[in-house]
Order: C-alpha cells, then sequence, then structure tokens
C-alpha cells in the first residue's frame, strides 16, 4: 500500500472513530452539567428533593415566589448593576492594556511579567478578593485612613463594583489579548500615514476589528461574575445579591431546597443568557466587520 493510499485510509477511518475520543467529554459535561441542571428545575418543581417546611409534588409556587419576591428582585437587580458596572469598567481598562501588550510583543519585547501580574486575579479565590476590598476599603482599610469619607465603602455597592472590578479583569485581558495579538497592524499604520490621528484610527479601525472579542469577552465575564459567590459572602452587609439568596435558602433553617433551587434556577437562566447573548452578538458583530 502507497503511502497516499495510507493517508487516504486514515482520513477516511477519523471520522468513523474519532467520536470515541469525545466519549470522555460528553460523559463528565452530562453528569456535571446536565444532571445537575436537571436536578435544579426538579426540585424548583416539587418533583426533586424538599426541605424539612416544603411540600413534595408537582407545583409551581416555589418558581412563582422566587419570581415575584420583593428580596430576589433586589438582589437580581444589585448583581446586574454590580455586574455590568464591574465588566464594563474592566473592558475600558483592559482595551488600551491589551493594545499596549500587543505592541510590545510585536517589537519583541517580553510581555511575560506583565501578562501574569495582570491575569493573577483570575487564580484567586473570590474570598481573598473581597479580603483586599476590606483591606482597602474597609473601615480601616489603607485608603480609608487616607480618605476618611471612604471608609466602609467595601460593603455597599461602589467597593462590590470595585471588588468585581478586579475579579472580572483577568477574565476580559485573557480573551483580548489574544484578539489584539492577532490584529493586523498594517491597517491603523496606514490610517495613521494618511493623516487619520490616534484617536480617529482608533474609533474607526481598531476598535470595529476588537469588538466581536470584547462582546464574546464581556458575555463569558458577565456570567462569570453573577454566579461569584465568595467575593460577596466576605462584603455583604446589607446590599444583597442572588448567590447570597442561593445560598441562604440552603443554610436557614428547614433547609428550603426547593426555593433555593427556584433562586439558583434564575440565577443559571441570567449567566446563560449573558453567555449566550455574547457569543451570538459577538458572531454577527464579526460578519458586519467582515463585509
Amino acid at each position: 500500500m502507497t503511502d497516499r493510499s495510507r493517508l487516504t485510509g486514515a482520513v477516511a477511518s477519523g471520522p468513523r472513530w474519532g467520536w470515541l475520543a469525545a466519549v470522555p467529554g460528553v460523559v463528565f459535561l452530562l453528569a456535571f452539567a446536565l444532571y445537575p441542571l436537571v436536578a435544579l428545575v426538579l426540585n424548583a418543581t416539587g418533583l426533586g428533593r424538599t426541605g424539612l417546611r416544603e411540600n413534595a409534588g408537582l407545583t409551581a409556587d416555589h418558581l412563582v415566589r422566587a419570581l415575584t419576591s420583593e428580596a430576589v428582585h433586589r438582589a437580581v437587580i444589585n448583581s446586574l448593576l454590580v455586574c455590568v458596572s464591574a465588566v464594563v469598567i474592566a473592558i475600558v481598562l483592559s482595551v488600551p492594556l491589551v493594545l499596549h501588550l500587543a505592541d510590545r510583543s510585536r517589537a519583541g519585547r517580553n510581555t511575560s511579567t506583565l501578562d501574569s501580574a495582570f491575569t493573577l486575579p483570575v487564580a484567586l479565590p473570590g474570598t481573598i478578593i473581597g479580603f483586599f476590598a476590606v483591606v482597602l476599603l474597609g473601615n480601616t482599610g489603607l485608603l480609608a485612613t487616607w480618605i476618611p469619607g471612604l471608609a466602609g465603602t467595601a460593603y455597599v455597592l461602589p467597593g462590590l463594583i470595585v471588588a468585581y472590578i478586579y475579579f472580572s479583569l483577568p477574565r476580559i485581558i485573557g480573551p483580548l489579548r489574544g484578539a489584539a495579538e492577532n490584529l493586523d497592524p498594517a491597517a491603523p499604520e496606514t490610517a495613521r500615514s494618511l493623516g487619520g490621528g490616534r484617536a480617529r484610527v482608533f474609533v474607526t479601525i481598531t476598535l470595529p476589528l476588537l469588538l466581536p472579542a470584547i462582546i464574546e469577552s464581556a458575555g463569558t465575564a458577565l456570567a462569570v461574575a453573577l454566579g461569584g459567590y465568595g467575593t460577596i459572602a466576605v462584603l455583604a452587609r446589607g446590599d444583597r445579591l442572588l448567590p447570597l439568596e442561593v445560598v441562604d435558602g440552603l443554610s436557614s433553617a428547614g433547609f428550603n431546597i426547593a426555593a433555593a433551587s427556584a433562586n439558583a434556577l434564575i440565577l443559571a437562566v441570567l449567566a446563560a443568557t449573558f453567555l449566550l447573548a455574547g457569543q451570538s452578538i459577538a458572531r454577527a458583530t464579526e460578519r458586519m466587520v467582515s463585509r
């Protein structure tokens, strides 16, 4: 058999047996993604596990109470306010940073130290990031000693936004870093050589090319931030976020697992909506930019 025929046979047999390599990943996803989601739905509708004071049996009461609860509404609004504000600010901070790092990389300069420093928060638990906020903006925090008016800011919405900015930065910088590296520097350089100012070139050329990556990374960062529990668990004093409502349902007297599952289902739907919307809008934007 010639080399060409052996290669053709290998390519032809690839699709036939290649699915075997995907089986472990599919099984893992089914076990750790699909099954828990089904369990949430069953619990929230009374068909799964229920708490000591919750009646078993098919019912929409748990979902209705979650959707009409003033506490849940307040927590959803606070979550959206904190997460959206933090991600938007993180994007504004990240875009010039990744473009600068990409320019340094193209010039042959080592950026590994900077890359590691800016992506470090992704390795830190949310509780540690919450502790950082306390150290800086707590009642006796560093900034509070310099500016007394900032004392205790860590425990209210502005302080939560600051903490979530730090939480979100590496989740924005990572994807944007690769997108910035792949940008063709010839287009903005040509525009500047024809008399275009830096701001105009950025708005008309660089930003549109980077926009799909910005949108997709924003959707991912929002989905992750919405479910982040550790940071809000450290900083929560009065303002509630949705993850707290989920955990409180499990830890309160009576172990209200059905009510907690209903809250968790709302959180999962919101996070999935941001994730899928980010991916869909990013693909549509990319098609528009490439025309």
